[in-house]
């Protein structure tokens, strides 16, 4: 019995050096140290014993981490939320109509939450209204470089996010990033799409 023990054990701690993700890792772990605890009280290996007696609660607290992290990923999946959360570090400023927001190929220091008012996308021939989120493509972005113009259309009341900030909230909160990605995501389809309808009516 106590032999099939060492084995099953062995070849967990195996399997945990063929996981590629942390979650089937600490879980195959948790399972390895049962079997070594098993074994090690069967053989009276005490120092096998004890050294998997207080790895087992270290490995159910990672997994546990883990699981938190993906309910709070999962937790936040909305353009309404990530506008919430970078909310308290936006510093309001005013956009007069015309006014350009955003230049196309500028260094790319912040990003902007519209409160009031209405910006116009040059490239995507979008308007983007309160709620909205502009500028995070470049904060974002390898280049950090602005990848469209945006104008005031009327008189804005921005929140001005700077990309240090966004960088601190998103290691607060690991869920803004895929978030913001999302949005991001749709966006550029929601473009692609209309720039398809625009060719096919062409």
């Amino acid at each position: 019995m106590s032999d099939y023990l060492g084995y099953l054990a062995s070849i967990l701690v195996l399997c945990t050096f063929c996981t590629k993700t942390m979650m089937p890792l600490r879980i195959i772990a948790l399972g390895s140290n049962v079997a070594f605890i098993a074994y090690g009280a069967l053989l009276h290996l005490y120092p096998v014993l004890i050294l998997h007696a207080v790895l087992l609660p270290l490995n159910a607290w990672r997994l546990t981490e883990i699981f938190r992290l993906v309910k709070r990923v999962q937790g936040t999946v909305d353009d309404d939320q990530v506008f919430r959360a970078l909310l308290p570090f936006a510093k309001h400023m005013i956009a007069r109509r015309g006014e350009v927001v955003i230049r196309k190929g500028d260094v790319s220091d912040a990003l902007y939450l519209v409160m009031e008012g209405a910006l116009w996308v040059e490239d995507a021939e979008a308007e983007l209204g309160p709620g909205s989120i502009v500028g995070e493509m470049g904060v974002l972005s390898r280049t950090h470089l602005r990848t469209a113009t945006v104008d005031a259309k009327s008189d804005c009341v921005l929140g001005r996010v700077a990309a240090e900030d966004f960088q601190r909230v998103y290691f607060t909160n690991p869920g803004l990033g895929l978030s913001l990605v999302r949005l991001i995501i749709d966006r550029l389809s929601r473009e692609l799409e209309t720039r398809r309808l625009e060719a096919v009516e062409a």
